[in-house]
């Protein structure tokens, strides 16, 4: 009887050593696991980045033309309308030069050049002047934008320069070959393609004026810290803080400039609750999808 006893005693402080042996273990591998983040990591291969700098450009046709009397007088008929067709050579206006007690057959006003009219004096009777025009003829079937690009930026600008009009891409045709002196801005024009531009419109205007190729791009929600900058790269199923030194900064994207280096993972979501040697669930995205 008591050896049975004896027996029960010992089995059972057994299972109790090895249930106290074994909590810690399982506590801390709890721990572990509870501690694990899930990211979204990308690997960094060779691209590309533009810092675009926005303006507001006007739309205007490729060849537009002012149409000015040969001399004053006062507007007797306007023959065209807004918007009409008109070929070169055409009379568009007759302009009034009689004066009291003189009797002067009317000026004809000729249109130098093919295109759409523009109104610009439509009362019968104002006065005009060889030095005021009546009208503009706009070619409207090769539309360009031009815009003034401000002084500290003219230097980054020239023919061919990507600029990005209503989000449409086209490429700078023609630079100013001086700042105006009044507005300290570069003019440039860019020929339009695409798009539902009308002569006169307003429109958006990104110049590129600084673009790297084959750098390293991250997006901007893999950096962390303040004033030093850093990233989270994935070793295995941990992450490393690596410091890291920013270049061209745009609202989405930013290229380092050192620190990282192609073929590195790095966190582009997730790191800003990270700590350096923390366990991570990685998620791969593309290059596209994590900048």
């Amino acid at each position: 009887m008591r050896e049975g006893a004896l027996k029960v005693s010992l089995i059972a402080g057994v299972f109790i050593l090895v249930g106290c042996a074994n909590a810690p273990a399982n506590k801390d591998e709890r721990k572990d696991q509870d501690n694990v983040s899930t990211v979204e990591a990308t690997v960094i291969t060779p691209s590309y980045i533009e810092k675009r700098l926005r303006l507001v450009g006007t739309v205007k046709g490729e060849n537009e033309v002012l149409v000015f009397p040969d001399m004053g007088g006062r507007l007797l008929k306007l023959n065209v309308r807004d918007g009409q067709y008109v070929r070169k050579g055409q009379v568009v206006a007759l302009v009034d030069r009689s004066a009291p007690g003189v009797d002067i057959r009317p000026l004809t006003v000729i249109s130098p050049a093919s295109g759409y009219v523009q109104v610009l004096v439509r009362d019968i009777g104002t006065a005009v002047s060889k030095d005021k025009p009546i009208m503009k003829i706009v070619d409207k079937r090769r539309l360009k934008v031009v815009v003034g690009v401000p002084e500290p930026f003219a230097g980054g600008v020239r023919k061919g320069t990507p600029v990005y009009v209503e989000g449409i891409r086209t490429y700078v045709s023609s630079v100013s070959p001086a700042l105006d002196p009044r507005t300290r801005t570069l003019v440039v024009e860019a020929m339009l393609k695409g798009g539902r531009f009308i002569p006169g419109q307003s429109a958006s205007v990104d110049v590129v004026v600084e673009r790297k190729d084959g750098t390293v791009v991250v997006p901007v929600s893999a950096l962390v810290g303040g004033v030093k900058k850093g990233v989270f790269v994935v070793r295995g199923n941990k992450v490393k803080y690596v410091p890291v030194q920013p270049g061209i900064t745009t609202s989405n994207k930013v290229e380092i400039t050192s620190g990282l280096s192609f073929g590195d993972t790095v966190v582009v979501f997730g790191a800003a609750s990270l700590k350096d040697g923390q366990r991570v669930r990685v998620v791969m995205v593309s290059g596209e999808e994590g900048k």
